[in-house]
């Protein structure tokens, strides 16, 4: 019989797209061998035959994935919600302007103490 490259389980056959999809989720070695009904050693032996690196290497690069998708589905969240938006930038965006505001704070003072001067002072600049 020749091999489809499916992980054969107790509770169903895996496939390289249904790995993928599964570590995109986040999904823990654990959680994937009680998913699929299979052992440790079997889930290995098929990553090595599958992919023709380790398991952890390769849980680590398809997570990738799901992280770029999760954060895709924020941006376009974004483009669709205000109360995200602000979220979003107080989050990563908290001192933003911060620098701006205390330098117009400055010009401001700097302002006012001109226009509270003596008017003999006054007097004198534009004499």
């Amino acid at each position: 019989m020749p091999d489809t490259g499916t992980l054969k389980g107790l509770r169903r056959e895996m496939t390289k797209d249904m790995f993928e999809e599964l570590a995109a989720l986040q999904c823990e070695v654990p959680e994937i061998l009680g998913y699929v009904g299979t052992t440790a050693e079997k889930l290995e032996k098929w990553c090595r035959k599958t992919y023709r690196h380790p398991l952890d290497e390769m849980l680590r690069m398809i997570r990738q994935d799901g992280l770029v998708a999760i954060r895709r589905a924020s941006f376009d969240q974004l483009k669709k919600s205000a109360t995200i938006i602000s979220q979003q930038y107080n989050r990563f965006l908290p001192q933003a302007g911060a620098e701006d505001r205390s330098q117009a704070d400055s010009a401001i003072r700097a302002f006012t103490a001109m226009m509270n001067t003596p008017g003999d002072t006054v007097r004198e600049l534009f004499e």
